[in-house]
């Protein structure tokens, strides 16, 4: 026996229908598996704590292995946003790939240290194993400028490529190697940190490199097909920086539920380094961008192998429309990141 619905009901019906299935999911490309222990953990917990939900997107994150393959999955049609490296970015649009915009930053510096074997020092660095996630991946380049600046040749470390930083860490912790860059996060979870020296300190690192290290980009199209969705993402992520900048208290809660694995003392020690480096304006300020390029070095376009006569300018990698679409609706933050645009 079939229940006759009135036409106007059954159309109501069909419309929800339809709706619901052209809702797709807003995915990014994360490049971890899990909330890692450093400020784009906000990512992860934007999801886990709600704040995506709360501004109607629904948002799922996509696990990539490293920023070459969080490109290559954005610009094959797997995803709408990724994190990924300035540099890596600067590259595609040197090399006429100019599809993918920056549109925000969740973590506009890693906090790296630099941390060795005990008794190891950066006078004494030279000679040394020294460990990277990969030749010119993010922590090599920035560990590169970093130890020239000290005063030492970095052509004359022993580079070994090892890839994830946890992967670095246990090698260290296995005299594998004798130093190597990481965050702060990681180096407080390893075991037995405290038997080794650091190096170079977070403070240290980011006065020799105070440069944006990674944004979140997405392709052209998705500015024009999904602009709302994109900005109640950045809305979601903009204000989950400004809960955990006013309340450190709440990322050390909201990082407990995420990763029960990580004790409490640890996650405190986290929040209260952060302290100053959440991205409540969005993290696309025009002074550290413009420092970055400097510092990366600004790279002339190319086309069929030759250089063109003008380079990779700044309008050309980034998209401010979206965030001051959301400081506009949200206000601008003073608890942190000051917007210089």
């Amino acid at each position: 026996m079939f229940t006759k619905f009135p036409p106007a009901l059954l159309a109501v019906g069909l419309s929800l229908l339809s709706t619901t299935a052209l809702a797709e999911p807003f995915r990014i490309i994360v490049t971890s598996t899990e909330a890692p222990l450093v400020p784009n953990s906000v990512m992860f917990l934007a999801e886990s704590a709600g704040y995506f939900d709360a501004q109607g997107v629904d948002v799922e994150l996509v696990p990539a292995a490293q920023t070459p393959m969080a490109v290559a999955a954005l610009r094959s049609g797997g995803g709408e946003m990724a994190n990924i490296s300035v540099e890596s970015l600067l590259a595609l649009h040197a090399e006429g790939g100019d599809d993918l915009v920056a549109v925000h930053s969740t973590d506009k510096s890693i906090p790296f240290m630099i941390v060795g074997r005990k008794g190891l020092t950066v006078d004494t660095l030279s000679g040394a194993d020294y460990g990277v996630g990969r030749m010119h991946s993010l922590d090599y380049d920035l560990s590169g400028i970093v130890i020239e600046n000290l005063g030492v040749n970095f052509d004359t470390l022993n580079v070994v490529p090892l890839g994830a930083p946890s992967v670095r860490a246990q090698a260290l912790g296995a005299g594998r190697i004798d130093a190597t860059t990481v965050s702060i996060g990681t180096f407080l979870s390893m075991p037995g940190h405290e038997d080794f020296d650091t190096l170079v300190d977070v403070g240290e690192f980011f006065r020799q490199v105070p440069i944006v290290s990674k944004v979140d980009v997405v392709p052209e199209a998705v500015l024009a097909e999904r602009g709302e969705d994109l900005q109640k993402v950045l809305t979601a992520l903009t204000l989950a920086a400004r809960d955990y900048a006013a309340t450190p208290e709440k990322w050390v809660e909201d990082m407990a539920a995420a990763r029960p694995d990580v004790d409490r003392e640890t996650l405190e020690a986290l929040a209260e380094t952060y302290h100053d480096s959440w991205t409540v304006n969005g993290g696309l300020q025009v002074d550290e961008l413009f420092y970055a390029m400097r510092s990366l070095g600004q790279p002339y376009k190319r086309k069929d192998g030759e250089d063109l006569p003008f380079r990779v300018e700044l309008e050309d990698w980034t998209a401010f429309g979206p965030m001051d679409a959301v400081l506009e609706q949200e206000g601008v933050s003073d608890l942190a990141d000051p917007v210089s645009r």
